[in-house]
Formats: C-alpha cells, structure tokens, sequence
C-alpha cells in the first residue's frame, strides 16, 4: 500500500499554494476584460527580458532578471494594445504576432550569445517546484498581498473600469493607470511564478479558476473569493495527484483545474449545459402541448371535429412526437378523448388563455 504520508512535502505544498493564490487573485479582471491569453503572451515574453537582463548581470539568482521580465511583459502588452487598435487586426492576432516574436528573439539571443547555458524545456513549462523549498516564499507571498491589497483599495475603480470603462473616464477615474497599474502587477507576478511552477500552471492558475468562478455567480467579490478557493482547491488535488502518480506537480494541478472547469460547465445548477439541455427539452415538450391545444382551440372556434388521427396530419408532426404531445396533454388535464375525438378541457381553455396573454398573440 502507498503510504503518501512519506511523500508529502510540506514546503512544495505551501509554496504551490501561496503561487495558485497570488496567480489566480487577479484572473478575474483579465477574463472580464477578455484578454485572457495575454498571460501567455506575457508568459513567453519574459523570457526575453530575463536574457537580456542576464546578459548584463550575469548572474541568474538577481532580482534584475524579475525587473527585466517584468519591463518586457509590460512592453509586450503595451505592443498588443497598439497592434490591436488596427480594425483589420484581431487582438488575439495581435497577441499572436508579439509574443512570438518576443520569444523567437529569446531563443535567438540565448544561441547566440549565451550557448554554454542548458535551456530546459520540461523546466521551461512544468517548473521545477518539485525541487523548491520556502525560500522562494520570500518573492511570492509580498506579490500575493500587493495583489490582495490594490484590488481591496481600487475595488470601486477597478469595478467600474472593468464593466464600464467609459464611465470611468467620465467619473474622473485614470483608465490608463488602473489598466496598466494591472497589467504590472501581472507581468511581475507571471514572472515570479514562470521560475517556479514553469508557463503550463502559470497560465492555468490565473485564467482557470477565474473561469470557473464566473460560471458559477454574477458578483465581483464573489468571483475573486471563488477563484481563490478553486485556486487552492485544485493545486491541493493535483499534488496529492501526484505524490500518487509520480507525475509533475504542475501539469496535474493544470488537469485537474481543466476537470473541475468542465464538471462546472457541464452540472451547473441553473446555466450548466446539462441543465440547459434539460430546460430547452421542457420548454420544447411545453411549446408543442400549447401549440396543440391553439390548434384544438382553432378548430373549435370553426366548428370543426378535432378527430385524433386527422389532428397528426393537420399538424404534420412525426408520429412519435404527436403521441407523446397527446399524452402529455391527457396527463397534465388539457384535454379529453372520446370517441376518437379530442376535446379541449377547462383546464386548458385556461392555460392556453394565460400563455395567449403571456406572448400577446391576441
């Protein structure tokens, strides 16, 4: 038997949580704002500003490697925005087209000019947290609570730009500083993160359980308090996923968000594509008992016979769908059958009467 409790590392667990926590806090704005991707944009581009700024520091454990990261990422948003202002051109092109460039320009540059040094790709995507320890809490848990506290002091200016940006020029608020305020603490959180559990979950852990939370409430507050317990919910699952599997920590907590954000779209009570699937079936078997009974009512008013086998060919519905509409209407009281004649109850004399009203056909 597996006994997981030998395996389990408090350091990577508390280092993967504090990094979940710090990327998903500001997700939320960036899934409203539909840019979503421009984290993996800024995810790619640092890699430029890490290089260039080695190139000059030489030393791979300076704090200037996080600073020119963070200047590229910026920089590499500032480029989206502009490109996209062209009406001929897409943002996500715009995305596209910069941070490929940005990245090509890294790998250029380190084969260039930094040959001597191993590009690991695995480490490049999946981190390497396995092999953390608590000191690089030191970098995430300052960014965490500089995230926590510009949106707690900016609460009403970001809400008002995030869903009405207009308004908040009008109101005197700076657009251009919340957006770029934003997309700064962004970039530096990315970039702390990309070191630590690689661009696969850096990615995953900002835009995913701000999708979840958007699926489930319609409030603000709400989405970043559900984003950051879906954040610590599934970097719990996907480690303890892999101490079972002796898979990467990363990838796993980036399936497992992936899962939990298809059994929401999929279950959700009230806007969850199964219960959809399952109202639009009841309005469909709803609409063709009404519009049964308007045509019984019709052929009253005329003084026609509602005979059961001539009403299947009046309506030219399928045979399977005109049995179950008759007996849907039987078992709900709409109608009567007496001898192979259809006759239409009080009952749904009334309902019929209500929905004519409701949808002001008359």
């Amino acid at each position: 038997m597996l006994n997981i409790t030998n395996q389990f590392d408090w350091e990577v667990y508390v280092v993967l949580i504090f990094c979940s926590l710090a990327l998903s806090v500001l997700g939320v704005f960036l899934v409203l704002k539909k840019v979503s991707m421009i984290i993996d944009a800024i995810s790619h581009s640092v890699l430029l500003g890490i290089v260039l700024a080695f190139l000059f520091i030489k030393q791979l454990n300076s704090p200037f490697l996080i600073i020119g990261g963070t200047l590229i990422g910026i920089l590499n948003f500032y480029l989206v925005e502009i490109v996209g202002k062209n009406p001929r051109i897409k943002k996500d092109a715009a995305i596209g087209i910069v941070f490929s460039f940005f990245f090509a320009l890294a790998i250029l540059i380190i084969s260039v000019f930094i040959r001597d040094v191993h590009m690991d790709t695995d480490a490049v995507f999946l981190g390497n947290v396995e092999l953390t320890d608590v000191s690089v809490l030191k970098k995430i848990i300052p960014i965490l609570l500089l995230n926590l506290g510009f949106i707690f002091f900016f609460y009403k200016e970001l809400k008002i730009y995030i869903f009405d940006p207009v308004l908040a020029s009008i109101l005197g608020f700076s657009t251009f500083l919340i957006n770029y305020c934003l997309i700064t603490l962004i970039s530096v959180t990315a970039v702390i993160s990309f070191d630590i559990v690689g661009s696969v979950m850096t990615i995953a852990s900002i835009i995913g359980p701000a999708a979840i939370s958007l699926l489930l409430s319609k409030k603000l507050l709400n989405c970043i308090l559900l984003s950051l317990w879906f954040a610590f919910v599934s970097s719990s699952l996907g480690y303890y996923l892999s101490m079972i599997t002796d898979l990467p920590v990363a990838g796993l907590i980036s399936m497992t968000i992936l899962t939990i954000f298809l059994l929401v779209l999929f279950l959700e009570p009230k806007n969850g594509i199964v219960a959809k699937m399952f109202y639009n079936r009841l309005q469909k078997k709803s609409f063709m008992v009404i519009s049964f009974l308007m045509h019984l009512s019709k052929n009253e008013k005329h003084q026609k016979e509602n005979q059961i086998l001539k009403l299947k060919e009046e309506l030219q519905w399928s045979l399977t769908s005109y049995n179950k509409c008759v007996d849907q209407a039987l078992k709900l009281g709409y109608i009567v059958i007496k001898k192979n004649q259809v006759f239409l109850k009080d009952l749904g004399k009334q309902i019929l009467s209500q929905k004519i009203s409701l949808w002001k056909l008359e």
